[in-house]
């Protein structure tokens, strides 16, 4: 069964376990099969984290500027007399 560490109303991990398993990590271990790291529970329901455009449109620019080709740089040549 998986189940959902949440810590102050986040998910910090999932974790596989039995249904008798009992937690010993910080945090509360709650049954959930689509949580993901980073959602929010409240009052009994996960969320997935809200994305700011201005972020996300931020986070896509760096992607392509991280993903964009680089030139081979060229060695230099010894010169032999």
């Amino acid at each position: 069964m998986e189940y959902a560490v949440v810590e102050n109303g986040v998910v910090t991990n999932i974790i596989v376990a039995s249904e008798d398993y009992i937690h010993a990590l910080d945090g509360e271990a709650i049954p959930s099969s689509e949580a993901q790291i980073g959602w929010t529970y409240k009052d009994g329901v996960f969320s997935p984290p809200i994305v700011d455009e201005n972020t996300k449109q931020l986070s896509s620019t760096k992607m392509a500027e991280i993903d964009a080709p680089v030139e081979p740089v060229k060695e230099q040549q010894e010169k032999v007399d």
